[in-house]
């Protein structure tokens, strides 16, 4: 008696033990079709998901320092590889529930005989923890209220794959027992029948990985472009201006549905269409971008015609309160930022919608963007829906976390000839040159060293496109000793002030620091390499 009980019992382990292993791995099938249907709603119709809600908390939660560090020493891979270890999370994380699924549904109230409807039941109770928990608690408001999108949006685009999730999940899982526990003499046909299901299961779990990791390679990377070796052009063309975002994937505006608010404690609040605003008088003018995370000699720095309606126009039209101090900018994506209202009523300061020309492309903010002169890349806010007025107080999304307010760019120079480490002919006179830039300041003199900062050679600075601009340098330098040379650049702005020497991190005020170079120069008898 005592020998079958124990029987009994090590049976109903084995199978417990099989059904937690099966609801682990229809867990992951089911995290990565979840996955896949969260990825194309965000592509496809611009919906926020969970996911994407859970990166800007993460963001927020980490301390500045170690953002900074890892934003330092990945630049433009940490976004992608963010991406991919949260998708790759959200797949296990699936496991993990699949594994609880498999334990304890026999005693849930999921009394369907179908197994894809107990999914259904199961992926609806997921779906409400999630909005209704799981949301409050990364910032997103009680089933989606705060998110930028709406909360209808985000309801949708939460509910549907987590309800698919279900039903993929209770389904492989019912299948994977019955597989396992069926009769020989019942279950051949059954057997090939789930084989072949099975088969088409893996199939889709490998297109599925496939599609995640084509995507975490192609949605929104922060985006260089480098002339090695060469001065860059003096206007940047727009496929090749740098590009960098708080987002996993940039929002997509449609220009007919999209209008410009300005509003707040304003006298006379209004909105704008996207014909309105460029019916407005415009005005034109060249004017350089730099991230503030740009590392010293980095590539987040590019210059630009834009061409827009002064802010300062939609201001007066607004009729601010006297009391006004701040201006603060929203955007499609969450994103905000603000700047001092003197700023704001500059005649430069403007709601710009072409770039070089042409409408201003998506990664760079159509229909509607910020251009504001001498202030950082991040208070350039782009798909820009709202403006108003707001307390001296306010914050915006990078400076509650730890970056700078005052948003003024340092001067900075940069060599891009020779290309680094290149290698020189020793005695042939060597072509020196690349950028300098101190937002509205305008730059006064570039000097360069080719002997590690003791001795310091005056460049030619060429005439500034604009006050707003980088400018282009150029010298020359003849090398009269055959050895590894260290280049250094620096510069002095409009206002007679050098360039910050002491090196420091971008995080809170951006980087400074001289740029310097390896460059190695040849006897005559060596051929030097390509630079």
């Amino acid at each position: 008696m005592e020998q079958a009980q124990t029987q009994s019992e090590a049976k109903e382990q084995q199978a417990l033990k099989v059904s937690r292993r099966t609801g682990f791995w229809a867990g992951i099938g089911a995290g990565l079709a979840m996955t896949v249907l969260m990825v194309a709603l965000r592509l496809y119709l611009n919906a926020i998901v969970l996911p994407e809600l859970t990166a800007d908390w993460l963001i927020k939660l980490t301390p500045p320092t170690i953002f900074d560090f890892i934003l330092t020493r990945l630049q433009v891979g940490a976004k992608p590889l963010f991406f991919g270890l949260l998708l790759l999370g959200q797949v296990l994380a699936g496991g993990g529930i699949g594994v609880a699924y498999a334990r304890y549904s026999h005693r849930l109230p999921l009394k369907d005989k179908k197994p894809w409807a107990r999914g259904v039941r199961f992926g609806l109770v997921l779906s409400m923890v999630l909005a209704g928990l799981f949301t409050p608690l990364i910032g997103g408001g009680f089933f989606g209220a705060k998110v930028a999108t709406g909360a209808i949006g985000y309801l949708a685009a939460t509910f549907l794959p987590v309800v698919t999730y279900g039903v993929v999940m209770a389904s492989l899982h019912a299948m994977a027992l019955e597989r396992r526990f069926q009769s020989a003499a019942k279950g051949r046909r059954k057997f090939l029948r789930s084989a072949a299901i099975f088969t088409l299961v893996l199939a889709a779990s490998a297109f599925a990985a496939s599609t995640i990791v084509k995507t975490i390679s192609a949605v929104t990377p922060s985006r260089v472009f480098r002339y090695r070796g060469q001065l860059p052009p003096e206007v940047t063309p727009n496929d090749q201006f740098y590009e960098v975002s708080k987002n996993i994937i940039n929002p997509k505006v449609e220009a007919a549905s999209w209008k410009l608010e300005v509003g707040g404690d304003v006298g006379s609040p209004f909105s704008l269409t996207y014909e309105e605003l460029k019916a407005l008088p415009w005005i034109e003018q060249y004017a350089t971008l730099e991230c503030i995370s740009n590392l010293v000699g980095g590539d987040l720095i590019s210059n630009a015609l834009w061409r827009g309606v002064s802010l300062r126009v939609l201001l007066e039209r607004a009729k601010l309160s006297p009391d006004a101090q701040r201006i603060a900018f929203h955007a499609a994506d969450g994103y905000v930022d603000s700047f001092p209202l003197d700023i704001a009523m500059r005649e430069q300061t403007m709601v710009a919608y072409m770039m070089n020309g042409d409408p201003l492309p998506d990664a760079h903010g159509f229909p509607a963007r910020i251009i504001v002169p001498g202030l950082w890349g991040m208070e350039n806010v782009k798909w820009l829906t709202r403006i108003e007025p707001v307390a001296a107080t306010f914050r915006g999304y990078w400076q509650e976390r730890g970056w700078a307010d005052s948003a003024t760019y340092n001067t900075m120079s940069r060599l891009d000839v020779p290309a680094p480490s290149a290698e020189v002919p020793l005695g042939v006179e060597v072509m020196v040159g690349g950028v300098a830039f101190a937002g509205d300041r305008s730059i006064q003199q570039v000097e360069f060293s080719a002997d590690d900062g003791q001795s310091w050679s005056q460049a030619e600075v060429k005439k500034a496109l604009g006050p707003y601009t980088w400018v282009l340098w150029t010298g020359s330098w003849t090398p009269d000793t055959p050895k590894l040379h260290v280049l250094k650049v620096r510069a002095v702005d409009g206002r007679g002030e050098p360039q910050i020497a002491q090196v420091q991190d971008s995080l809170p005020d951006g980087a400074t620091g001289y740029h310097l170079i390896l460059v190695d120069v040849m006897p005559p008898a060596e051929q030097p390499k390509a630079s």
